[in-house]
């Protein structure tokens, strides 16, 4: 059974774009099969980008604050 392209996780999508690439890379493709690994790599490399833009919001960045405690302050999004 295959797994639902939209439960991918990040790993899985970049292990994917590399298999992507190591088929690219042979010239034993038709045409066709070349454009349709290459639609699909193009599917999870925007999808990496979402996760990884979601994710980088998501960070929080230390700071030093008085008396040696720790804060925990989010980095501000685009939108801030």
């Amino acid at each position: 059974m295959m797994q639902d392209p939209a439960a991918l996780t990040l790993e899985q999508r970049l292990a994917r774009l590399e298999q992507i690439a190591s088929l690219l890379e042979t010239d034993r493709l038709e045409l066709e099969q070349a454009l349709a690994l290459f639609e699909e790599g193009v599917a999870h490399l925007r999808e990496a980008e979402r996760i990884l833009r979601g994710a980088e919001l998501r960070i929080e960045r230390l700071i030093a604050g008085p008396a040696g405690t720790t804060l925990v302050e989010p980095i501000p999004g685009p939108t801030e």
